[in-house]
């Protein structure tokens, strides 16, 4: 009897980590009243929320149903609070993080598929990709959103240099974007253990390279 309730015991804390460890697919913990603007001067107030796994923001309408913005391309910005988000020429969308020099982050997810266990518990089994390639493989109706969970939230920043906004996140992409400092950025990168999953030390960064 001793032993079954140290299993049940394991069991229960084993399913309370996988539990606390998911994250839902969209960036903010709640939809949250925002703002859209549009190209031609409109302005909408809805809940929204960002799909790390889509790419994309979702709104919920009078109705309470989910949807997708049926013209994302007439989008200028989205407010959400004090933060706000631009449209980036791949359909998604990134915050600004400063505005000069502009310097923008767009986030996306790893995604899981959660798996069924006994007693209706949930657990999470091989990966199933990241934003870029994820509907690539899949049509959005046969892929069931709710089943996914986000393990990992990526960076890729935008950085404008001489009136262009170049994309990097990895070191080595950043020094391309100045080859001319290569030197100098990589024996500041080195010094400053710059993490390129960290924002502030990315401000800091970029703010050195065009400094």
């Amino acid at each position: 009897m001793r032993q079954l309730i140290i299993i049940l015991t394991v069991c229960l804390g084993t399913l309370k980590v996988f539990a606390q460890t998911e994250q839902k697919i969209y960036l903010f913990p709640e939809f949250t009243d925002a703002i859209v603007y549009y190209k031609d001067g409109r302005a909408f107030q809805v809940p929204i929320n960002y799909d790390l796994i889509g790419g994309q923001f979702i709104f919920i309408d009078k109705d309470k149903k989910k949807k997708e913005f049926s013209d994302p391309e007439l989008v200028i910005s989205v407010k959400i609070s004090d933060r706000v988000f631009l449209p980036t020429s791949g359909g998604g969308a990134a915050e600004v993080i400063q505005s000069d020099p502009k310097l923008l982050v767009q986030y996306s997810g790893y995604a899981r598929r959660k798996k069924n266990l006994p007693y209706g518990g949930k657990t999470e089994t091989a990966s199933v990709g990241t934003v870029s390639n994820l509907y690539s493989n899949a049509s959005n109706s046969a892929l069931n959103t709710e089943e996914l969970v986000v393990t990992n939230i990526n960076y890729e920043f935008h950085i404008e240099t001489n009136k262009r906004m170049k994309k990097f996140s990895t070191e080595k992409q950043f020094l391309k974007i100045f080859p001319k400092q290569k030197v100098k950025l990589k024996q500041y990168m080195d010094e400053n253990k710059i993490d390129f999953r960290s924002i502030e030390q990315i401000i800091k960064l970029c703010n050195y390279a065009l400094s």
